[in-house]
């Protein structure tokens, strides 16, 4: 079990699961509950639009989402090519809360990491 408070929400967690720590860290270290990390996220990708999330599938359906999968994103096309390096290259698309259209990398089979960017506004 582990206790802590969220540096964002100021909320008390606690979290029994035993695989993950039940939050991630910030830039300063600080902890951040998984439901202030999808947040923190999303704010970035609206910031910067790029982002670096999970490329992942979900019974018949693919999703981009982050570490603890609180963001997350249902993937409307996907297209596998070839790739000179990692052997396979995973082309992604998906739209934001906001309806923007964001284009997705993921290299190889032994990655979920999946290179986001934003293509085009509110569509």
């Amino acid at each position: 079990m582990n206790k802590f408070v969220c540096y964002k929400c100021k909320k008390q967690i606690i979290h029994d699961e035993p695989h993950t720590t039940g939050y991630g860290l910030d830039r300063a270290r600080h902890k951040i509950c998984f439901a202030c990390c999808a947040i923190v996220d999303e704010k970035q990708m609206l910031r910067t639009g790029r982002i670096v999330l999970y490329l992942v599938k979900k019974e018949e359906h693919n999703f981009i989402t982050n570490w603890p999968g609180t963001l997350s994103f249902r993937v409307y096309a996907i297209k596998e090519s070839r790739h000179n390096i990692a052997g396979v290259r995973c082309d992604a698309w998906f739209k934001d809360n906001n309806h923007s259209v964001w284009h997705g990398v993921q290299y190889g089979h032994w990655s979920q990491l999946c290179h986001c960017r934003k293509t085009i506004n509110n569509i």
